[in-house]
């Protein structure tokens, strides 16, 4: 199993040792962006909390890229976020603070922001989020993937 894998259950465990609120729970699976010309595979699971879902953990998985130039990939990165989500009707929008476990061009240093908004269908919820360090610590083009997720 790789490293990004392995931190990504990890922090899938680490969730789910979360107080539970089962309704709260979301498991969702997407596509990031191109980088280079390739998109690849997003793999997600949230937990929403509070009032309202006002708190929001998300841990989840960007597949590895292979693409064209000096660096011949983009490497997988494992993920674990925690911000503040606000709803509107089926509308909602968030915001936080992530921890990435790769430092490259894409998403350079391990701290990240990630901003999202979502449509909420019964239990499925569309969605596009996008992570990044805003640049405030070297290049960064960050990461934007649309995403399914499915409540339970």
């Amino acid at each position: 199993m790789s490293t990004g894998l392995r931190r990504a259950a990890a922090a899938l465990l680490l969730l789910a040792a979360a107080p539970t609120v089962w309704a709260e729970w979301r498991v969702g699976g997407g596509i990031a962006d191109e980088i280079d010309g390739r998109r690849t595979g997003v793999a997600t699971l949230a937990w929403s909390g509070g009032a309202h879902g006002q708190w929001e953990t998300m841990a989840g998985f960007i597949r590895e890229r292979e693409r064209n130039g000096p660096k011949p990939r983009v490497p997988e990165a494992a993920f674990v976020a925690f911000g503040r989500r606000v709803r509107w009707q089926q509308w909602s929008a968030s915001a936080g603070v992530a921890w990435v476990s790769v430092d490259n061009d894409v998403l350079s240093g391990h701290a990240q922001i990630l901003t999202g908004v979502g449509y909420d269908i019964g239990p499925v919820r569309l969605g596009l989020r996008h992570m990044s360090n805003a640049s405030t610590r070297g290049r960064n083009r960050g990461e934007t993937f649309a995403l399914v997720e499915l409540g339970f």
